[in-house]
């Protein structure tokens, strides 16, 4: 509930700003030596952080790694993720801050503390804030008042400081409009792909050469280690007849989760799509613009949409349509729509521009985020409570039944509770579990464990699971001659990836100088492609997220010999050739200003605070302690 509450009284950009900085301190590691009572962690400027209130910044960062990953946190994972080194790194980035507010006289009164917590939805009702409720949710957690008004208000002052901090930040014009057009610019290349499958064919594998590739790479061909497992499995469903609805803890479960009940904001929308054909010229592209911007006039002097689809059907070849989204939220549709929406006012029209075309976005009615009252909700809070329930008992039962374990064997603890036992065949770490199917933990536990050692409560995302390893068969290499086969297709496959990349090489050679794309491909027998265009974000179409096309084709000039360029990827061999250019309107960067300044501002603040922390971390005396482990 806490976390809750501190996150609704802040902004996400401080949150965040703290959340990011942490991560550099990380690098800094625990210091060697203890000091001298052994109860301080770390010193910053004779300031110090003493033992006690570490463990508490410590178990609390525990328990958010806990909540996103759903499940256990146990010590590996705790080490893996360095969770020691941010909570100590958080206090110490916090307490510098907090020293520079002080430097510069900042403070926080009593009556801006009072209207901060009196703003924080986890106090309020339909009213707003109710007194008997904050006691009363303060007194659930055993949190006295005072210690919790504390709390807050160093909160507040570090927000304050991350404010004054960033105020400093500035973007010019400039910056807005080449952030946009890194955005919006679009380009469109022609291209071939050479892979190792088109050359597979006309290679051959000799004994010497099968007997070299074996030697060099044998882990390649290397088996993993496998284990066979008795196991148990607790469903949590199994347990939901073991639960009574308990009002006061179906409460306390709503107020720790608020934020899984509030509901964005939202935009009643209707639109007129306008699409041009996929292959059309500069010319008709140029007509269905300002198509789109004549229609855009119409629907803000009062036409409807409707009534502009039918009058301008034969003007738009029929590549018009009109129609009601109903209610939608951010993350629903692509980015240069959203900028336009979601800037616009009840009853507003704006103009999208997209890929595929033209979008008319009228906004008919406007719901802000809201965080609905518990009785509204009962059902579903009441849902969730008893899921988490059921984990509880299930991990509870584990924990009991393991702990029997201890004086009976695996199979005997089981019987005497009538619970069934699992056992698989071989598995490795990639293998499917039978009757759980692929549970990558499960398997890693599994790996990790010694013959007939029984592991903790595992949990999955349906239970929990208990493992005993019954065999285990360390990695190794098999004879070459058990695995001919195998060697003599690895053989075959690397000459024909180094017979796609010299072609490849040779094709690059010929379009430098001047020959075009479409005739090396004819006389290669390979397909000659078109990507159409497309944003740096959206990356080359049908070639998914690959950074390294999309980059190349942005890079990629009108004039030889720099309108080609050669991309080794995915063992693939992609010759990609320049084609067309196109940059955002002016038109578009203005519906788009607004929102594009927004969020190009959050990250120069972010950027300046960090430049800050660090000068401040190389300012400041750091003396990192010891941790007692």
């Amino acid at each position: 509930m806490l976390d809750f509450m501190r996150k609704h009284a802040s902004s996400w950009f401080v949150t965040g700003i703290i959340g990011a900085i942490v991560v550099v301190f990380v690098l800094w590691g625990i210091g060697s030596f203890r000091s001298a009572q052994f109860q301080e962690v770390a010193e910053v400027d004779g300031a110090k952080i003493y033992l006690p209130e570490y463990y508490k910044a410590y178990q609390n960062l525990v328990r958010n790694y806990q909540e996103q990953m759903g499940g256990e946190s146990n010590e590996e994972v705790a080490k893996t993720l360095r969770l020691r080194e941010q909570a100590l790194g958080q206090m110490i980035d916090e307490l510098l801050i907090k020293q520079a507010s002080n430097r510069l006289g900042l403070n926080v009164t009593d009556a801006e503390l009072r209207d901060y917590i009196r703003r924080n939805p986890a106090f309020a009702d339909e009213r707003g804030f109710n007194e008997k409720r904050y006691h009363q949710l303060l007194a659930r957690r055993r949190l006295p008042a005072s210690e919790y008004e504390e709390q807050e208000r160093q909160q507040l002052l570090v927000q304050k400081m991350v404010h004054f901090i960033t105020s400093f930040a500035k973007i010019s014009e400039a910056d807005l409009q080449e952030a946009y057009r890194l955005q919006q610019e679009t380009v469109r290349v022609e291209y071939v792909v050479l892979g190792p499958s088109q050359f597979l064919k006309e290679q051959q594998a000799g004994a010497a050469e099968m007997q070299q590739y074996y030697e060099s790479h044998p882990e390649t061909f290397r088996e993993p280690e496998k284990v066979k497992v008795r196991y148990i499995f607790f469903k949590f469903n199994d347990f939901d007849g073991q639960i009574k609805a308990d009002r006061e803890k179906i409460e306390t479960y709503y107020y720790d989760h608020l934020e899984d009940y509030s509901r964005p904001q939202t935009i009643r929308v209707s639109q007129l799509f306008l699409e041009p054909p996929s292959k059309a010229g500069t010319a008709e592209q140029q007509r269905f613009r300002l198509l789109a911007e004549k229609l855009l006039q119409r629907a803000r002097a009062g036409e409807s949409f409707e009534q502009l689809q039918k009058k301008y059907s034969p003007e738009a070849e029929g590549r018009i349509q009109a129609g009601e989204l109903g209610l939608v939220k951010r993350g629903q549709n692509i980015p240069e729509w959203e900028a336009v929406a979601f800037h616009l006012k009840k009853g507003g029209i704006g103009m999208a521009k997209t890929p595929r075309g033209y979008y008319l976005i009228k906004v008919n009615d406007i719901l802000e985020r809201k965080t609905p009252p518990l009785a509204e909700v009962q059902a579903q809070v009441e849902k969730s409570w008893r899921a988490e329930e059921a984990k509880k008992l299930a991990h509870r039962q584990a924990e009991g039944l393991r702990a029997e374990m201890l004086n009976a064997s695996f199979a005997e603890a089981a019987a005497a509770r009538h619970i069934k036992v699992q056992e698989t065949g071989w598995l490795t770490s990639k293998d499917a579990i039978p009757g759980l199917g692929q549970q990558p933990a499960f398997s890693q536990m599994a790996i990790g464990l010694k013959p007939q050692e029984i592991s903790k409560p595992l949990n999955l995302a349906d239970g929990v699971a208990l493992l005993q390893v019954m065999d285990h068969q360390d990695s190794l290499l098999p004879p070459l001659a058990q695995i001919k086969d195998r060697v003599a297709e690895a053989v075959r496959l690397e000459k024909a990836r180094l017979a796609a990349a010299e072609e490849a090489e040779s094709i690059l050679s010929r379009l430098q100088k001047g020959e075009s794309l479409a005739k090396v491909a004819a006389q290669k027998g390979v397909p000659l492609k078109d990507s159409g265009f497309f944003t740096r974000s959206q990356g080359m179409p049908g070639q998914g997220q690959v950074r390294e096309l999309a980059t190349a084709a942005f890079s990629l000039a009108a004039t030889p010999p720099h309108h080609v360029d050669l991309v080794s990827w995915g063992g693939e061999n992609y010759l990609l050739v320049f084609k067309e250019r196109r940059q955002p309107s002016r038109e578009q960067f203005a519906l788009a200003r607004e929102e594009l300044s927004k969020g190009l501002m959050d990250l120069k603040r972010q950027m300046v605070f960090s430049q800050w922390l660090a000068s401040e971390r190389q300012r400041a005396k750091i003396k990192v302690y010891e941790i007692p482990s």
